[in-house]
């Protein structure tokens, strides 16, 4: 699992399309975004730095995972169209280990740039508002608000190119990501602001307590009018726990079928 892990995250980071890719999706955060990423609430009103960083945590968990998971969807299937799953299953390393490294080395890979994106900001931020202390809450806020959601997405993008094929698959994603994470939930049936959306807020609203969810909006959970509601409860400390733990579930879940699929298809 180590050697795979370590051969993985070489490979990806060293792929040109990855830094294309999320460079791209960078200046269109900036460009588009400047209200949340570029000026996040500069104010020195009590809890105005856990604010900013929320912002930006918000705006770069909403746009590059589109990236990052239509960057993963060839990972896996890559071994297949280089003939080369023979020979990797005649060495002795198992399936099951192959499989944990791939993900991990690939996803942590695939992720670097958004953490570069999202720590290089608090930087700034630090910096330019003489805000030291924003430098070690960063590193929570981000473990908590965007990496389980990554880890469930980096999942999908290995199971999801199994089953269709990866162009059609990459645009599925990205409809599935506007679908599932950032349309408002009274617009259409939706996993949208749900325990099981990746894109779910409930850790900056429920452990981090950023108030509303806007000017004049109840507090994060059911939308009025709504299907699925069910699946939307308010924001708490135990609906942020459960949300992470609910994003666990599904990443084993999932990785769970992939090495399931490699043992039938082998």
């Amino acid at each position: 699992m180590i050697a795979t892990l370590r051969h993985e995250f070489g490979m990806q980071i060293r792929r040109p399309a990855l830094w294309t890719v999320h460079g791209l999706t960078f200046v269109l955060i900036v460009i588009s975004f400047r209200q949340g990423y570029v000026i996040p609430d500069m104010g020195r009103t009590p809890g105005s730095v856990t604010t900013a960083l929320l912002a930006v945590a918000g705006v770069v968990n909403a746009v590059m995972p589109m990236a990052y998971g239509c960057l993963l969807a060839d990972r896996l299937v890559r071994d297949g169209r280089l003939g080369v799953s023979e020979v990797l299953d005649a060495t002795p390393a198992g399936r099951t280990g192959r499989l944990l490294g791939k993900y991990l080395g690939a996803c942590a890979a695939t992720a670097l740039p958004i953490a570069l994106v999202y720590f290089g900001r608090v930087a700034v931020y630090a910096v330019t508002e003489g805000e030291p202390g924003a430098l070690p809450l960063s590193v929570p806020v981000f473990a908590t608000t965007a990496l389980p959601g990554l880890l469930l997405v980096g999942a999908l993008a290995l199971a999801g190119p199994l089953l269709v094929p990866l162009p059609l698959f990459r645009v599925l994603f990205v409809g599935y990501w506007f679908w599932g994470s950032l349309i408002p939930a009274n617009m259409m049936p939706t996993l949208s602001h749900t325990v099981l959306s990746p894109g779910a807020r409930y850790v900056e609203f429920g452990l981090f307590d950023a108030g509303s969810s806007g000017p004049g909006m109840p507090p994060y959970g059911p939308w009025p009018g709504a299907v699925l509601n069910v699946l939307r409860p308010v924001a708490s400390p135990g609906t942020a726990f459960l949300w992470m733990g609910v994003m666990a579930v599904l990443t084993v879940a999932v990785l769970l079928l992939v090495r399931l699929h490699t043992s039938r298809t082998a």
